[in-house]
């Protein structure tokens, strides 16, 4: 029994590049499991998560969430860059924007959920100066318009808080929160540049890019991390190619990310599906920067 624990545990590169993991989940085997608990991520930085959700339960276990996005974070920004993330939730990517940006950087960091927010908010005091002083935090969600929206929770929301979306129609079902609606290009004058912008907005990423699109017509940001479960080409994608930006799929291999040219329709790529993908416009900078083996989101290179 112990031989296949061992097995399962070398399968998955959260453990392997970082041993410390697996010695913090076999202390954890016999123990309740906590309403809330404090987790250092890899580059160092301490979060409050809910381990009964799906990205507190992942933080718990592997320390980090969905690493594909993290990496390509860690990969793409360069110190003192200006980056945004639409959908911060309780801060893990934002806290790597911060990170890899530097002292000389700045971080723009959306999440329109007013609880989540306060974790958030709550997380980003805790971290060090040097790292919090250039996170910027909006309580706003991002759109093509200014104004309000209703954010509704939807069914699942206790078990996957991330899984709350923006509606306009206020006698939708379930529990939904007013909140403030504004356009990113409000918070990105000319000549303001963007390194990197992670959207993931729960199948609002159209809006949130079309409240963007003079920041993209004068080329304001070199790349976009976005998720995407539609056929493709998808209006995202199809919007985004207008403005110059190459697709790709974001794949995950044991030994490190992978990009794949986007595949177009419904069957996944080489028998692999991906919701996450990379837009960009520069397309050899990114396939050079993905070249390296590793997971340097693990790592902490």
């Amino acid at each position: 029994m112990e031989s296949v624990n061992v097995l399962n545990y070398l399968k998955r590169p959260e453990y392997v590049f970082r041993p410390r993991q697996v010695l913090n989940r076999l202390s954890r085997r016999e123990k309740k499991v906590p309403s809330t608990a404090q987790v250092t991520l890899p580059w160092g930085v301490t979060v409050r998560v809910s381990p009964g959700e799906n990205v507190g339960s992942d933080i718990f276990y592997f320390g980090i969430f969905d690493r594909i996005v993290p990496e390509t974070i860690y990969r793409l920004t360069d110190e003192g860059e200006l980056a945004v993330e639409a959908g911060a939730n309780i801060g893990q990517n934002c806290s790597l924007l911060a990170y890899r940006t530097g002292c000389g950087g700045r971080v723009m960091a959306f999440e329109p959920h007013p609880e989540i927010f306060e974790e958030l908010k709550s997380n980003v005091n805790q971290w060090p100066e040097r790292i919090r002083r250039n996170v910027q935090l909006e309580n706003v969600a991002l759109g093509e318009i200014a104004g309000e929206a209703w954010l509704a929770e939807g069914s699942g929301f206790d078990t996957n808080r991330g899984a709350d979306s923006i509606s306009h129609d206020s006698t939708a079902a379930g529990r939904r929160h007013k909140v403030a609606l504004n356009k990113l290009d409000q918070y990105l004058p000319a000549p303001a540049k963007v390194g990197v912008c992670k959207i993931d907005v729960e199948g609002h990423e159209h809006a949130v890019l079309k409240g963007a699109q003079h920041t993209l017509e004068r080329g304001g940001i070199r790349d976009i991390i976005f998720e995407d479960f539609n056929p493709k080409p998808s209006p995202v994608t199809e919007f985004l190619t207008q403005y110059g930006f190459t697709i790709f799929e974001l794949h995950v291999t044991w030994l490190k990310p992978r990009l794949n040219p986007m595949n177009s329709g419904n069957a996944p790529h080489a028998g692999h599906f991906s919701s996450n993908y990379l837009a960009t416009l520069a397309p050899e900078r990114a396939r050079k920067r993905f070249r390296p083996p590793g997971w340097r989101c693990l790592l902490n290179l």
